[in-house]
């Protein structure tokens, strides 16, 4: 790793400390360079508070005339909840913005870059711009998809099972994979669950670590038929549970609901009755989740296959042969030829256990 390389590495392990606290904004973090060393540095901290180039033109005091930033997300160009980054830049006197990429929204979308450059001062795109979109992958796809960026996760058998025949299915896999699962929910704005999901295991959907941020808990209750006894709706974290539902004339349940904190919003259905996803992504995304780790069961994931909804699938297979049991893929009556097509990373081995990640071709 050369040396802008290492200090743009350092921008994104500051700006990971703001993840899904800024959303729907992004996460956001610069530091600034002089003399080869950083003299300054900030990283955006919650939705609303001042961003990373302010917060690090802040800390560097009065040194930060001929120096160079590093920022991971093109700096910003337009009065928001907070002014233009760039006239605090130019003000500062910065000679050089090293930027991870570009940003997506339309009211930036390189006329940040321009506008550094109209200035004088000397940008250069694209260092680490693959981990820059990484970390942001939730905000770009908002703009690229005008929908979440949805993780399917199914923990299954060898022979494809993700439960047996009775239903049961904690733990097909291992600790290494629930803690892989618990790290990765901190990595989304959300975690999603249909009512069977709730019913069977009566889940918390809780991160790995609990003194970081806690995302938002999902539920798909068409009915709105969620017992007030489980914990997604009753636990400490019942602020952070949202249910989507199909039911809008159930105004003494949606009442109590939310006057324990849980959030309702109600969305469309289709002729059956079931909650229509395009339509409960939509209001996800217009309430703020701009990233999604989706752990529902087979009806679920085969809908969200169905629909080409899915962004990235992760398998945890189990060395565990069933024979028998509930599919990971409900609902899906294919044809060899009309198979959805993946294509694979390299598989890790998680104790026992295999993870596979793969996107849809």
């Amino acid at each position: 790793m050369d040396r802008q390389q290492k200090f743009m590495q350092q921008a994104l392990d500051l700006a990971e400390k703001g993840r899904g606290f800024t959303s729907p904004n992004p996460a956001v973090g610069a530091v600034i360079v002089k003399d080869n060393r950083i003299i300054g540095s900030g990283f955006h901290q919650h939705f609303g508070a001042p961003h990373a180039e302010v917060l690090a033109i802040e800390g560097a005091g009065t040194g930060t005339n001929g120096a160079a930033m590093y920022v991971n997300l093109e700096p910003c160009n337009h009065y928001g909840k907070t002014p233009p980054c760039v006239d605090k830049i130019i003000a500062a006197g910065i000679a050089k913005v090293y930027v991870g990429m570009i940003d997506p929204n339309p009211l930036v979308n390189g006329s940040g870059i321009r506008r550094l450059k109209e200035a004088g001062i000397e940008v250069n795109l694209g260092i680490l711009e693959k981990e820059a979109r990484q970390l942001n992958r939730g905000f770009v796809h908002q703009f690229l998809k005008q929908r979440p960026w949805i993780t399917l996760k199914l923990a299954l058998t060898a022979d494809g099972f993700i439960a047996d025949v009775s239903g049961k299915s904690q733990w097909i896999t291992n600790t290494e994979a629930r803690q892989y699962v618990g790290e990765q929910r901190a990595l989304h704005d959300a975690v999603m669950v249909g009512m069977g999901t709730v019913f069977k295991d009566d889940p918390t959907l809780l991160p790995a670590r609990r003194d970081g941020y806690i995302p938002f808990r999902v539920i798909l209750d068409e009915l709105l038929n969620i017992p007030p006894r489980l914990k997604l709706v009753s636990d400490e974290y019942q602020r952070r549970t949202v249910i989507l539902t199909a039911q809008k004339d159930k105004d003494r349940k949606i009442e109590q609901l939310r006057r324990s904190g849980v959030t309702i919003l109600p969305v469309d259905s289709d002729s059956f009755g079931w909650i229509k996803l395009s339509a409960a992504l939509h209001s996800l995304l217009d309430f703020g989740i701009t990233s999604i780790y989706c752990e529902g069961g087979g009806q679920l994931a085969g809908s969200l296959i169905q629909e080409k909804l899915v962004d990235e699938l992760q398998l945890l297979i189990a060395p565990k042969i069933l024979g028998e049991g509930i599919k990971a893929f409900g609902g899906l009556m294919k044809s060899l030829d009309e198979a959805v097509q993946l294509e694979w990373q390299e598989p890790q081995k998680l104790g026992v256990d295999i993870l596979l990640k793969g996107v849809l071709k």
